[in-house]
């Protein structure tokens, strides 16, 4: 009797064990489909996605030197230090970063960071992956340049050290962590949350927690249009400005995201103060964007105009007439002479007589220059007065964020007083995408896809 009361005791405990599972599975089921977006709910959606590119050459992070391949190498390979959407630093293979002194640093790694098969991250690997920079033409060899040497001071930390002092040292550390003695050395193994599960010569698979990227390599830029415009490709980035008189402008939305190229006029040259906010006021950036660009570009007040450095917007100035003695020499590029052909154009319609110098000279009055912003927030380059590029070298220096930040504004503002150089414009990247692909696409020029996740594709 105890034996067959036992007997459906158990069995009914074991219906009551399956119910309550079943039931706890839907809540999650349910909960998932509450957190989701209004539209997906109601319509058919997918997690598979087709990005298209034209410029694949190897998908060693280290060796690239495509655009497209560097943002999908993000997913695949993590650094040491992250970049974030503000250009703040994030550690990521490193838990921690310490600095002993000027030269030296102290690196603890992550414990929990992994590679692909299991194993843990070693100290040899992030001294293999230098060596593989230093010895390459990676565009990464700007970041390690100033590294002396690394020591492994146990299994889990290492020590840098410097051949100089390098200000924002833990900005150059953004470069990605490769495998030591990997057996594929053009498909390093990777400790990203997006593994490769094929790659050949037209396509790369790859998969993450909740989506799957199809990368549809093709042979040149007309051909990814074209797929673009029958909507085999949900993706693709881009820097001509002029892309609409290739695919239109119907079917797909743009997100524009600011390049790192940055343009402007060096007028130091120019004595009196007022004199070169006179001109900085005459200059029409949009005007400019809008007859060179097809208004893709972003103006900009100041170099550091994006990021977690600046919050501080210009104001402008009442314009006083200053009349020119002698006519003004802009000095460009032949490359840029139509940049400064618009630039004279804007200034004579204010009764500012320009002459157009089509190569770079030192003592023109203005000079259009363009550069390439460095990954560190650092504004020294841009000033030719000496005094003040010294005081902003130790202003540099500042370890606190927080103070760095308030002392920038301070240069910022004096900056905006003085119109040492007149800030333009900087480049831009165009992520065009589908109109079925919905999403975040915000991101910057390190980094265009920190939001993947957020990506789906909906049914017509």
């Amino acid at each position: 009797m105890n034996i067959k009361w036992f007997k459906y005791f158990f069995i009914s405990t074991i219906v009551v064990l399956l119910i309550a599972g079943t039931y706890i599975i839907y809540i999650k089921e349910k909960k998932s489909k509450s957190n989701l977006p209004s539209s997906m709910k109601e319509k058919e959606i997918s997690k598979n996605i087709t990005i298209g590119i034209t410029e694949f050459d190897t998908i060693n992070p280290i060796l690239t030197k495509s655009l497209e391949m560097q943002q999908i190498t993000k997913l695949l390979y993590e650094p040491l230090i992250d970049i974030t959407e503000d250009f703040d630093t994030k550690p990521i293979i490193a838990k921690e970063c310490s600095k002993i002194n000027d030269l030296t640093y102290i690196i603890r790694l992550n414990e929990e960071k992994k590679w692909e098969d299991g194993q843990k991250i070693e100290p040899e690997d992030i001294e293999y992956t230098i060596k593989q920079i230093q010895k390459s033409d990676s565009i990464y060899k700007t970041n390690i340049e100033t590294i002396e040497k690394i020591e492994k001071i146990d299994n889990n930390t290492i020590k840098i050290h410097l051949k100089k002092p390098t200000q924002f040292f833990e900005y150059c550390l953004c470069f990605p962590i490769v495998r030591k003695n990997n057996e594929n050395a053009d498909m390093p193994m990777g400790t990203g949350r997006y593994k490769v599960e094929s790659l050949n010569e037209n396509e790369i698979k790859i998969k993450g927690p909740n989506i799957e990227i199809t990368v549809n390599i093709y042979k040149n830029i007309t051909e990814l249009y074209n797929q673009f415009i029958r909507e085999n490709v949900d993706l693709i980035i881009t820097q001509n400005t002029n892309y609409e008189r290739y695919i239109g402008n119907i079917g797909f939305e743009e997100n524009i995201i600011t390049g790192r190229e940055f343009f402007y006029l060096s007028c130091e040259n120019i004595k009196d103060k007022q004199e070169r906010n006179n001109i900085k006021n005459c200059i029409n950036k949009q005007k400019l964007i809008y007859d060179l660009y097809n208004k893709k570009y972003r103006a900009t007040s100041f170099p550091l105009g994006y990021g977690s450095y600046l919050n501080k917007e210009e104001t402008q100035i009442d314009m006083q007439t200053v009349k020119n003695k002698n006519t003004l020499t802009l000095s460009t590029s032949k490359e840029d002479e139509n940049i400064g052909e618009k630039i004279k154009e804007q200034l004579e319609e204010k009764d500012i007589k320009v002459k157009l110098i089509n190569y770079q000279s030192s003592s023109a009055d203005l000079i259009l220059k363009k550069t390439t912003v460095p990954i560190t927030p650092e504004i020294s380059i841009y000033f030719k007065n000496e005094d003040l590029k010294n005081k902003i070298v130790n202003i540099e220096q500042i370890e606190n964020k927080q103070i760095l930040k308030e002392k920038y504004e301070e240069i910022i503002e004096k900056y905006y007083e003085e119109t040492p150089f007149i800030s333009l414009y900087f480049n831009t990247y165009i992520i065009l995408h589908t109109n079925k692909l919905k999403g975040d696409f915000s991101g910057n020029w390190y980094n265009m896809f920190y939001n993947i996740d957020t990506w789906y594709k909906v049914a017509k």
